[in-house]
């Protein structure tokens, strides 16, 4: 198992994130690696012997070379999961997933209602982006799952968020470990449940409390 994350910047602000440096931020960009360095480190892992890849960031689809990434990660074999917030999601790269498909993909999504995911991701319209790469993925049949964090500001969704990924047919998971920012801020933990809150979660998810 290899996790490759190919960037530390997003387009969007989520108040829980512990690596979302600005999308246009230069001097983040420049610090990436480069295409040729990730295809190296690529070509590296796959002769160590790693099948299953994760592909993640800060938002992966920010990078101008993620399909070129994505398509020679393909081609070494590996089965990929790709981690993303459906945002930066267009009809070239879902058709180019679904040409060359993914083991899954991932999306995050914060709340049941605009107004708890933009709340969260302090974007306004990035939920009707988020729901519209839902869709471009599920018109595709392209394996999805969604996925959110457990945190003060949505927790009282997360039932809601669930209902709506059984209604697409799809995976659903939460998770309610929020860290520090890489540079040390300790932002994202005033957003941390309570230990109580979070067994409370595990237990309204037959499925969940199953599994513990």
């Amino acid at each position: 198992h290899g996790s490759l994350e190919l960037t530390f910047r997003c387009n969007l602000r989520c108040v829980h994130c512990y690596c979302n440096l600005p999308a246009a931020d230069q001097k983040a960009a420049s610090k990436e690696l480069k295409t040729g360095e990730v295809y190296h480190i690529l070509d590296q892992v796959a002769e160590a012997g790693c099948l299953w890849l994760l592909m993640t960031g800060g938002e992966p689809l920010l990078r101008k070379d993620f399909l070129e990434i994505y398509g020679y990660a393909k081609e070494k074999g590996f089965l990929i999961t790709l981690f993303t917030n459906g945002t930066c999601m267009n009809q070239e790269i879902a058709d180019h997933l679904a040409e060359w498909r993914p083991h899954q993909v991932e999306i995050s999504l914060y709340g049941a209602r605009k107004e708890t995911y933009e709340s969260i991701t302090c974007v306004p319209g990035s939920f009707d982006r988020c729901k519209r790469g839902i869709d471009l993925l599920l018109e595709r049949e392209i394996p999805l799952g969604l996925k959110t964090m457990a945190m003060t500001m949505n927790h009282g969704e997360i039932s809601l968020i669930k209902e709506y990924a059984d209604h697409l047919g799809v995976r659903f998971r939460f998770d309610p470990a929020l860290n520090p920012r890489l540079d040390g801020a300790k932002t994202p933990c005033h957003y941390r449940l309570s230990p109580e809150e979070v067994v409370a979660l595990d237990r309204k998810d037959e499925k969940r409390s199953g599994e513990w």
